[in-house]
């Protein structure tokens, strides 16, 4: 599996995953209100784009992260 790379438009808010980042995007695909997937002529996800990336990822994993650590450390949330 190639690397992939991110990039981040902090004005805008939106998270690029580049998949393949050799390859070129054909085709974009809108997935639902904020994600986009960049495909190339055969159809393989090129990258993908997220929008209100704050609240549709780095809250998401940032909450998932505090769990973690707290069932690991033996913490009660408050």
């Amino acid at each position: 599996m190639r690397p992939m790379k991110t990039r981040y438009d902090d004005e805008h808010d939106i998270l690029y995953i580049d998949i393949a980042e050799d390859r070129k995007a054909h085709d974009t695909q809108q997935i639902d209100d904020d994600i986009f997937v960049d495909l190339d002529e055969e159809r393989n996800i090129v990258g993908i784009e997220i929008w209100q990336a704050t609240r549709n990822v780095v809250e998401p994993v940032a909450e998932r992260l505090i769990e973690k650590i707290r069932a690991a450390l033996g913490v009660a949330a408050k």
